[in-house]
């Protein structure tokens, strides 16, 4: 059977993420690979795997699973990055729709694994609790997600480029629970979730860019996810990547951002 009926992000997350596909395919897609293979092998995932990806973008790490031979499904709700993981992987099982409610039966999958995307589900608990559903007994579940903003070179660069729309409200809760990325915080929501912790680490995951002029590319993507891509002044935006950034240039023009992934694997 499948799932009950969870509230869900989907509708208020797959337009945005839609809108960026092309974005986040030509900047962003690979960024995560050093932490897709540090959980690939974790995960021991091979020819005779079941595979599901939670929030699987464009299919990056659905098209590493099948190149390890694994049988391989995912589900998004950003229908335009469905379509480009479709063209990625024809044979794959892909779709669109809610992590938190997904359509497949209970104990389907070997291994399932969300890649920065179980923080998005409506509640925090969510992602794990389904995750746990689909596997298998004693099947695994790998998350992984951002590392602590203090081991993220990037963070600083994305908080420049969102000062530059209207100012945003003070979090009104001041006991707002820690993000995802923290130690500990993802082992505790797995425990919550029915789940046994086997594993935790931190991967190294650098970015870089030719020259400033690919680096506002790749940060048109976070103008248009912000909402403010149509009202920011151009050149102002210019400024602020280039103070932003400085301190990453290189002697070529070229630029390093160095971050940190957290990943867990878990078995349900």
């Amino acid at each position: 059977m499948t799932s009950g009926q969870r509230p869900s992000t989907a509708a208020e997350e797959g337009p945005a993420w839609s809108a960026t596909a092309a974005l986040w395919d030509e900047h962003w897609a690979r960024l995560a690979d050093p932490a897709r293979a540090v959980v690939l092998d974790q995960a021991a995932v091979g020819p005779s795997t079941r595979f599901l990806d939670m929030g699987c973008g464009t299919g990056e790490l659905c098209r590493l699973a099948a190149e390890r031979g694994a049988t391989v499904s995912g589900i998004d709700a950003a229908e335009g990055m469905i379509e480009r993981a479709r063209a990625r992987l024809p044979d794959a099982d892909l779709r669109v729709g809610a992590i938190e409610n997904m359509p497949w039966d209970d104990d389907s999958f070997d291994v399932v694994t969300g890649f920065n995307s179980f923080q998005f589900a409506a509640e925090r608990l969510d992602g794990f609790r389904e995750g746990r559903r689909v596997a298998r007994p004693r099947g695994l579940v790998a998350v992984c997600v951002w590392g602590p903003r203090e081991g993220n070179d990037l963070q600083g660069l994305f908080d420049a480029v969102r000062a530059l729309g209207p100012a945003e409200e003070e979090d009104p809760d001041p006991e707002r629970p820690p993000a995802f990325g923290y130690p500990g915080v993802m082992e505790g929501l797995a425990a919550d979730a029915g789940l046994t912790v086997l594993s935790a680490g931190e991967v190294d995951v650098p970015y870089e860019t030719r020259d400033v002029a690919q680096l506002e590319g790749a940060l048109e993507f976070d103008l248009i996810q912000s909402g403010i891509a149509e009202t920011v002044d151009r050149e102002e935006f210019r400024r602020a990547v280039e103070r932003a950034a400085g301190s990453r240039r290189r002697g070529d023009g070229s630029y390093l951002f160095h971050n940190t992934f957290r990943w867990l694997l878990a078995a349900a």
